[in-house]
């Protein structure tokens, strides 16, 4: 495999999906892994993170993917440390990468979507219940992109669907770092109710779901509190916003999402804006105005939304 002939990957992307499109989910499974499998021994590219048996999540050692640890040494014979490389949904996830692992090496962004393609298997692995095949995609996913805020929330369901609570519950609470809209958010706090329900506890559970509520009505919420109301026979409450939050302080779940990430973000509008591309500045933006409601980065949303349409007349 050639892994700088694009074409030649993306043409055998679409054998895939045409298996997926026609129904054949084991031919497309097959085809997918294929891939993947002729691409990891081509490349010999550094991933950005390693996992251990626990799930911690760490700075790959500086050994070459697909290399074992015998063929090549920490060093890439020049006495320069071997660059990390990365495969990126969003620019935002570089600098979200850089300030919570702190590579001490050059990070380089992959032109192959890895992380696209490991997310893509481990969903149709998880939806054939080929559990352990999508738990070792989304692991390649997050070593590709430890970031990656998807590839965390697909391991979790992994460790759902195989009854490994606590695992779900650490993995749940890696994805939590990268939750910065309300939709995530919601997402976070429904995870953690999922985890007290099947731990016996529908009080907490109760509040997680009318907490991700509030931060993005579902469906899925709704029928969960209709369940635990008639499991323990009793109405549920008003959402009482302090009450929760004193539950949750007690429990140790986190109130709202990571003050630092969204920093982070808002960072980097800045830096886009500075740089003149407006419209992935404007996802930036958007993504703070979304969680905060700040009124400075509504300001500034609308005068990029206003620039963008100056540009396309």
């Amino acid at each position: 495999m050639d892994i700088h002939n694009l074409e030649q990957i993306k043409q055998e992307f679409s054998g895939f999906q045409q298996e997926f499109e026609t129904g054949n989910k084991e031919k497309a499974l097959e085809k997918l892994l294929e891939l993947l499998d002729a691409l990891e021994e081509a490349d010999t590219s550094r991933r950005a993170a390693q996992i251990d048996k626990d799930g911690n999540v760490t700075l790959s050692s500086e050994i070459p993917a697909g290399k074992p640890a015998a063929e090549k040494s920490a060093e890439d014979g020049t006495g320069e440390s071997q660059p990390l490389y990365m495969s990126l949904n969003h620019v935002m996830e570089y600098y979200i990468f850089a300030y919570y692992f702190q590579p001490a090496t050059e990070v380089r962004c992959t032109d192959i979507p890895y992380g696209e393609y490991y997310r893509t298997y481990g969903q149709l692995a998880l939806s054939m219940q080929k559990y352990n095949g999508a738990k070792k995609a989304y692991e390649r996913a997050i070593a590709w992109n430890p970031v990656d805020l998807d590839a965390y929330l697909g391991l979790a369901e992994v460790y759902k669907y195989q009854n490994q609570r606590e695992k779900y519950l650490t993995v749940t609470k890696q994805a939590y770092r990268y939750c910065c809209t309300r939709a995530t958010m919601a997402r976070y706090y429904r995870n953690m109710a999922f985890y007290y329900l099947s731990g016996y506890e529908p009080e907490t559970a109760r509040a997680c779901y009318q907490y991700s509520n509030v931060y993005y009505h579902t469906e899925n919420a709704d029928s969960e509190l209709k369940y635990i109301s008639e499991a323990i026979q009793q109405e549920t409450p008003q959402t009482d916003i302090r009450a929760i939050q004193k539950l949750f302080d007690e429990k140790q779940i986190e109130p709202g999402p990571d003050s630092q990430t969204i920093g982070i973000v808002y960072k980097v509008g800045e830096i886009l804006l500075k740089d003149g591309d407006y419209k992935l500045a404007k996802d930036c933006y958007s993504i703070v105005y979304d969680i905060t409601q700040d009124a400075a980065a509504e300001k500034m949303l609308n005068e990029l939304e206003a620039a963008i349409s100056g540009s396309e007349e």
